[in-house]
């Protein structure tokens, strides 16, 4: 059973179903190279119900990845793009979290 985490936005909570990285990639990478801040927004929001799911499977390296990616979000929201790193990043995380 999916895990549900539920993030407040203003004064609106939103339940957020964690998913896989394989629908969070697309924003992930629009967050990369455009700084899109819809997409990093919705990026960290889904990055960190994954990684809670990941914690909970006691998957720690693939949680300590997931965090390495909202800290990469992070990062290119305080206009400090880490370039090739992040999608480094996302390539390593795709490999080690693949049965989230």
């Amino acid at each position: 059973m999916p895990a549900t985490v539920s993030f407040v936005f203003g004064s609106v909570e939103a339940p957020v179903q964690a998913t896989s990285l394989e629908v969070v990639q697309p924003l992930l990478i629009a967050c990369f190279r455009s700084a899109n801040a819809s997409s990093c927004d919705r990026a960290l929001v889904l990055m960190e119900a994954m990684q809670r799911r990941a914690a909970e499977r006691e998957m720690y390296p693939c949680q300590t990845l997931l965090l390495g990616l909202q800290a990469e979000v992070l990062m290119v929201q305080l206009a400090e793009h880490r370039g090739q790193k992040a999608f480094e990043t996302l390539r390593e995380s795709e490999r080690l979290c693949s049965s989230l």
